[in-house]
């Protein structure tokens, strides 16, 4: 080994992929909304929404499971936007019989 190989290891082994200080699923919020921001003529109001979205979602998923966002997904929006799994019922399914 000639010492060259650098490279970040990560405390965990299931540490979830980042860009500088935010999680994947935070940096795709921020760079949607400051892209929707440039699109609009807007740049200064998509930068700061995007990265104050970015830094409420953080907030709001600390302490939560990794993949919180597929859980927000399948309970707050309509199952007809996602694919379905097979073996859960239609998330608008809340109370069972039986």
């Amino acid at each position: 080994m000639n010492g060259d190989e650098t490279g970040f290891i990560p405390t965990f082994l299931d540490a979830r992929e980042r860009f500088l200080w935010w999680e994947i699923d935070q940096l795709v919020l921020a760079i949607m909304l400051i892209g929707i921001g440039l699109a609009l003529g807007m740049a200064m109001l998509g930068l700061v929404g995007g990265t104050s979205a970015a830094w409420a979602y953080g907030r709001m998923k600390a302490g939560k499971h990794s993949r919180f966002a597929i859980h927000v997904l399948y309970w707050w929006f309509p199952g007809s936007l996602f694919i379905k799994p097979k073996t859960l019922p239609s998330s608008s399914l809340r109370y069972f019989l039986g």
